[in-house]
């Protein structure tokens, strides 16, 4: 059983044993609260109730098989104060919460750069980071912070549930900005420089070790018996990469859907990546990743289609713009509408067209945003490329991938063989997988992962179309630099390759 606490939902997956066929799956849905701007809160115990609800659900649909093992894969940052009796002390304050900015830059100010992301694997302290909004925590809930005894994110909380063991996987656990990953253990400095005592923080594991056996009261809760072992599961991402059989040296997957996030599987990870780019350590030992996205991605077609054609389905816009050539004779479209996120987090940057005419049509824009989503994801190749092997394959998730078409282009605008799995839910896949580690189903994640992983579509690409994009990247790259000035990391006069 995998189960994926996700930013607007949690999921529970059921697969089998040995063949990893999907039995069933099912999710529960929830909303954070903004008491503020800029502010994201839930109760923490939503995230329990939502993992009771799906696995019941999952266990229904499924003919209630037995379960042999359940694993965890988990959104990031996400966290929540608790007192000595392990009850929260306020709701949890989500990951893309980003009230800490004063305090992101009083970091920036204590912790040295340079140091900091050799250190943690991120760029730098931003109000994205668990550590900033503690940091906000202690400066603006005194009283709340006197009564902590612990801090958990969503995974050793869930874990803590099931189980009554506090541990927490080393990939969430560098999600707080708090983690030397040479170490592989809280990085006393930046505790120190947050004012956080050690002892509140849980002991870190890797994934695919068992946290303990399911306690029978939460058994009871989910409708299963009790004594089954728990893994320790990784981030959401990278748990997609493991469901997605992204577990060599040379390989890369991504997501398609409101926005575009890649990670890319090295040996090593070169200096370049590491001021640029999110890195560390992938659950497969011995293996590092590199993470890069955009803020907007697949969510501009549904702006599109809400602005221009809201009668329309995407498949029949997509249709439209098959019949425009590459290029979308000449039209650009910038995608990032709400700023960027790798490599240079610029949030005052915004998204256009550039080149449009009266010959342009409705079809244009749509092959130009659909185009520019694609460019995106070469931005991304070309950065991990930087930092280190580049990428010999793609696997790609999301709901772009639902389009033939989209898919071909993207396989043809980044040069590189494309696969969309058969199972779409690789971060409840992954997590089951660290599931079958942890019961002993499999010796390794690379094993489960090789077990598990099941190809669907396929997508080579065409070396005389593939250069007829290469006049349109290069006028949207040109376009983000003259406007944008080192808005993507590097001038537009820069060559990529990849």
């Amino acid at each position: 059983m995998g189960i994926d606490l996700g930013t607007t939902a949690t999921k529970v997956g059921l697969f089998e044993a040995t063949t990893g066929e999907l039995l069933a799956v099912a999710r529960h849905d929830y909303r954070a609260t903004a008491p503020a701007p800029g502010w994201s809160e839930m109760q923490i115990e939503t995230y329990w109730e939502a993992t009771v609800a799906a696995t019941r659900h999952a266990l229904d649909d499924a003919g209630r098989p037995e379960v042999l093992g359940i694993g965890i894969s988990s959104q990031g940052q996400t966290f929540a104060p608790l007192d000595e009796g392990h009850r929260p002390l306020r709701p949890a304050i989500v990951w893309l919460d980003t009230r800490a900015e004063e305090q992101a830059a009083h970091l920036r100010s204590l912790l040295d750069d340079g140091e900091f992301s050799r250190r943690t694997g991120l760029p730098f302290p931003s109000a994205i980071e668990s550590a900033a909004k503690l940091l906000w925590l202690r400066e603006n809930e005194r009283e709340v912070w006197h009564r902590i005894r612990s801090l958990v994110l969503l995974p050793d909380y869930l874990g803590l549930r099931l189980t009554g063991q506090r541990r927490l996987d080393l990939n969430n656990a560098a999600s707080t900005g708090m983690v030397d990953l040479g170490a592989g253990d809280w990085w006393p400095e930046a505790l120190a420089a947050v004012g956080v005592p050690a002892e509140w923080m849980s002991p870190i594991g890797r994934p695919g070790e068992v946290i303990g056996a399911l306690r029978p009261e939460a058994a009871e809760e989910l409708g299963l018996l009790p004594g089954i072992r728990v893994a320790l599961g990784s981030n959401d991402q990278l748990s997609g990469a493991v469901g997605v059989g992204n577990v060599k040296a040379g390989m890369a997957s991504g997501t398609v859907g409101t926005a575009m996030a890649l990670v890319s599987t090295v040996e090593e990870v070169g200096r370049d990546a590491q001021r640029a780019i999110t890195w560390g350590r992938h659950p497969v030992p011995g293996l590092f990743f590199l993470l890069a996205y955009a803020k907007t991605s697949g969510v501009l077609l549904t702006w599109l289609r809400d602005l221009a054609a809201a009668e329309r389905s995407y498949e029949q816009l997509l249709a439209e713009a098959d019949r425009v050539p590459p290029g979308s004779d000449g039209l650009v479209c910038l995608p990032h509408f709400s700023g960027t996120a790798t490599p240079t987090f610029r949030s005052e940057v915004r998204g256009g067209f550039v080149g449009l005419t009266l010959a342009h049509s409705r079809a244009h824009m749509v092959r130009a945003v659909a185009e520019a989503v694609c460019f995106t994801c070469r931005d991304a190749l070309s950065l991990t490329a930087r930092g280190g092997q580049p990428a010999a394959t793609i696997r790609m998730l999301g709901g772009a991938t639902r389009s033939d078409l989209w898919m071909q282009m993207l396989a043809d605008v980044v040069r590189l063989p494309l696969e969309v799995p058969r199972c779409s839910e690789a971060s409840v896949l992954g997590s089951a997988v660290f599931a079958g580690v942890g019961e002993g189903q499999f010796a390794s994640i690379s094993e489960g992962a090789g077990a598990f992983y099941r190809p669907g579509r396929s997508f080579t690409p065409r070396p005389d179309i593939a250069s007829r994009y290469d006049p349109a990247y290069a006028s949207y790259r040109k376009a983000m630099e003259r406007l944008y000035p080192g808005a993507l990391g590097a001038t537009a006069a820069e060559e990529h390759v990849i």
